[in-house]
């Protein structure tokens, strides 16, 4: 029969299990000890483990060394607070060469000294285009570390080729502001989005193309305004100008709407002047 302090502490070990899979832990080798909170952060203790792999230099086995003191690992908030991990890694010696290899996770990159949840976090809120030193104060990090994950986004842009069926058109994202955007009629697929709708701007993007590539292009649907005519033949000289039906159907529901607004005021000014008379 378990005694009371063996049952205490399967069910101590299983809510840390449990801790483990709530704060998005997947790390199999990753064994939570104790969560500490006496002011900010909170402080989760955890042990990183496993049977050490063949030596990489030597392909020798590696023996179990010694465990290195508790690194300081800045991880998401839990529950609104704060929160990092004193993670205790494993280290591991080759009985040939003698060097010794440190365990590694996928909670943090190697030579890193941030989790991977708090780099992704920063990149969401990247996205959301929120100030440098607001998404600092959130993620409880410098400004220079959001600035460093800024420069790590490189958008690789293939520009060998474009559709055969190109749509152009703007679009509102700012109060009075409007961008361009141009995407593929036919899969609905976007190529490209401008932040202002300048001839400049776009002629300089789309030369970037190479000229198979604009030649490739068959029609480029537009709106009525006719700003983009004359950039069009410049920059697909092959290709035949359609306006957007999206546009046709705009226009002509406008100008039913002012015929009928015509209508009515007129039929209304007579139906005055009858009850007048």
């Amino acid at each position: 029969m378990q005694s009371d302090q063996t049952i205490i502490r399967k069910n101590h070990m299983r809510q840390l299990y449990h801790t483990t899979e709530l704060i998005g832990i997947k790390d199999k080798h990753i064994t939570l000890n104790k969560v500490f909170q006496r002011e900010t952060p909170i402080e989760v203790f955890a042990t990183l483990d496993y049977p050490p792999p063949k030596c990489k230099h030597w392909k020798g086995v590696q023996i179990k060394y010694d465990s290195q003191k508790h690194s300081k690992i800045p991880f998401i908030e839990i529950g609104g607070f704060p929160s990092l991990i004193r993670l205790k890694r494993r280290r591991s010696q080759c009985k040939s060469c003698r060097k010794v290899a440190v365990a590694e996770t996928s909670l943090v990159q190697k030579n890193c000294q941030i989790s991977e949840h708090l780099r992704q976090k920063v990149a969401q809120t990247l996205v959301n285009r929120g100030a440098l030193t607001n998404i600092a104060q959130q993620s409880a990090r410098s400004s220079s570390t959001v600035y460093r994950k800024l420069n790590q986004f490189v958008i690789k842009k293939d520009f060998s080729k474009l559709p055969e069926v190109l749509s152009w058109d703007g679009f509102s994202y700012q109060k009075g502001e409007l961008a361009f955007i141009a995407q593929d009629f036919e899969s609905k697929k976007i190529i490209s989005i401008l932040d202002n709708r300048r001839q400049t701007t776009i002629r300089n993007h789309f030369f970037r193309y190479s000229k198979e590539a604009r030649n490739s292009v068959k029609i480029v649907t537009v709106d009525m305004s006719g700003s983009y005519i004359s950039l069009i033949k410049k920059l697909f000289p092959q290709a035949n100008i359609v306006l957007d039906r999206f546009h046709i159907v705009q226009h002509m529901s406008r100008a039913l709407s002012q015929t009928r607004i015509h209508i009515m005021k007129q039929y209304g000014q007579k139906v005055s002047g009858i009850e007048s008379s």
